[in-house]
């Protein structure tokens, strides 16, 4: 039988038929054409092998451009590179291509569910030659839902990779960022035509989520056809897509790549995929704002957050979440053991900006475990630690410590993000650089550490003062809580840390503490219900009278006694 498809050719369309079964002569999944390529007319060519898609390319003795082509077939098989050309005012950005992929309906309710990507092109300006490329990421954009600028930065920390190795570059390394539309990007993403009924106003079938939803694995809202589709699935096929050893033979290493959004994407899929591959895969995290709990405890107090452990921030009513969640059910439906286990057996690198302070949170959830995306993290590999027992293995933790803000440029192209995304493994050979960032924040932060680093203390405050000593940063959790100090010794812009050491010791008090820049509490004991230990970074705000000094944050007390504190 024949399948017909149409190539296009610069401006002009070439007809052609597709026999099968048949042997495509010349190279895998490329063919060369010689002589003159008429604007109409038939070419028959055949394979063994029913291809996702094929790449036709022109011989040196040819003058014109490669095309680019949708070839569609009614099998599963053929599911890359063959999605619907959907209608987008999508920017366009040098060396890539906006690249159509069809996504398996497994109801068979619509054949043509496609995702729009960002897809790089080799350094000539065509397409990739599937056959060298080594290394495949996968990064995903963050709430603002812009893959053009993941894409744009990926590409620039690749070219600075590529300057510090030759081997590295868009002609081994294949970017692509997929495109998580919602109702935000009518018109952008995808079409849409005001007027038509609830539901009906998606015209293509472009792949489209609820709100944010894509980032924790909802099923689709758009096209009505077909809504069960998962972001997580789109994922799975990506991944699948560069996993395909008959089509990328050399490949040594897949990384998902997420910043902010994207980084709670890549946590909550990384927890509850089971997908199996032959390459290894790394999933990037990068200042997610929050993280999905592995556990029903928390760090911090529950009592004002009855959803608390609720999906997205925990798996309680996880089948619920979107319009009924469908990926990784099967898992959750084991337990939060199981979850553990399965997020285990993954290769995490997680990346912590430390000058990231920001929350973005909308529900009180993830407050219950810190205060900000910074003590979050810090909270989340205390509980879930990272480990890297055999750092050539396929499921060695890092943990890198990067001294930039919130950006996702600028923890691509620092020397821990060029690590964990172009040079790890880069040939295969299990080769890791140890984790970045000294001194360390807390202990356990560090599963790969640098043998020539680790004895740098990571201690911020030292000194004796009134014969007290520094004893952490401590949550004040008042007024879910009780205070975790009873008295307010003073609130002024003359606070330090001499003077609330002083005053608390006058009044007989054996502990102070500095809160807010400008607060001085003291007691005998720690409330035990409102004073948890959390990260020393968390206390971060100078004393107004000292400014070389940290007077604690908001909510957050520098503590000081001359031995550990004492709880209540």
């Amino acid at each position: 039988h024949t399948t017909s498809c149409t190539i296009q050719v610069q401006s002009n369309p070439l007809h052609c038929t597709y026999n099968t079964p048949c042997v495509l002569r010349g190279r895998t999944r490329d063919l060369f054409l010689d002589g003159v390529i008429p604007s109409h007319g038939n070419l028959i060519f055949t394979s063994t092998t029913f291809l996702p898609h094929i790449r036709f390319a022109p011989s040196p003795k040819m003058r014109f451009s490669t095309f680019v082509y949708n070839f569609f077939a009614a099998t599963a098989l053929a599911q890359q590179y063959a999605g619907d050309t959907i209608s987008a005012n999508l920017p366009s950005i040098a060396g890539t291509e906006v690249a159509f992929f069809k996504i398996p309906d497994t109801t068979g309710a619509n054949n043509n569910l496609t995702v729009i990507n960002y897809y790089s092109h080799g350094s000539d300006g065509n397409r990739i030659v599937e056959a060298n490329i080594q290394r495949a990421i996968i990064v995903l954009h963050g709430l603002l839902r812009d893959p053009w600028n993941y894409e744009n930065d990926m590409l620039t920390a690749l070219a600075q990779a590529h300057a510090g190795n030759a081997n590295i570059s868009t002609d081994s390394v294949a970017v692509i960022a997929p495109y998580f539309t919602n109702g935000a990007d009518k018109n952008t993403g995808y079409p849409w035509t005001e007027g038509l009924k609830a539901g009906q106003g998606s015209t293509s079938n472009a792949l489209v989520w609820a709100g944010s939803q894509w980032s924790a694995g909802a099923n689709n809202q758009y096209p009505a056809s077909s809504t069960n589709t998962s972001s997580f699935f789109v994922l799975d096929t990506l991944i699948s897509y560069f996993d395909d050893k008959t089509l990328f033979p050399n490949l040594k290493q897949i990384v998902v790549a997420g910043h902010s959004m994207g980084g709670q994407m890549a946590q909550r899929y990384a927890s509850v995929s089971t997908l199996q591959t032959t390459s290894p895969v790394t999933y990037w995290i990068g200042n997610p704002n929050s993280y999905a709990w592995l556990s029903t405890d928390r760090p911090l107090s529950t009592a004002a957050c009855t959803k608390y452990d609720n999906y997205r921030e925990g798996y309680a009513n996880y089948d619920t979440y979107g319009d009924a969640m469908t990926y990784g059910s099967a898992l959750v439906a084991q337990g939060r053991e199981a979850i553990g286990y399965n997020y285990g057996q993954k290769q995490i690198a997680y990346a912590r900006a430390l000058l990231d302070h920001g929350d973005h949170s909308t529900d009180c959830a993830a407050n219950t475990t810190g205060a900000d995306r910074h003590e979050r993290f810090f909270f989340f590999i205390k509980a879930f630690a990272p480990s890297c027992t055999e750092p050539a293995g396929a499921n060695c933790d890092t943990v890198d410590l990067i001294n930039v803000s919130h950006d996702n440029g600028q923890m691509f192209n620092s020397p821990a993000g060029q690590a964990r995304l172009f040079t790890d493994n880069f040939y295969g050979d299990g080769s890791r650089a140890f984790d970045f960032g000294y001194p360390r924040q807390q202990e356990g932060d560090d599963p790969y550490p640098d043998p020539s680093q680790v004895g740098i203390s990571g201690k911020t405050i030292t000194g004796n003062w009134n014969g007290m000593t520094y004893q952490g940063c401590w949550t004040n959790q008042d007024p879910i809580t009780p205070a975790a100090l009873p008295t307010l010794l003073y609130d002024n812009t003359g606070n330090s840390i001499e003077g609330c050491t002083s005053g608390c010791q006058g009044a007989g008090y054996a502990i102070a503490g500095v809160q807010n820049s400008t607060q001085c509490f003291c007691g005998n004991a720690l409330n035990s219900q409102s004073a948890v230990l959390v990260v020393d970074s968390s206390c971060r705000l100078p004393c107004p009278g000292n400014g070389a000094e940290i007077c604690g944050s908001n909510s957050r007390l520098s503590v000081f006694s001359a031995a550990y504190p004492a709880f209540e």
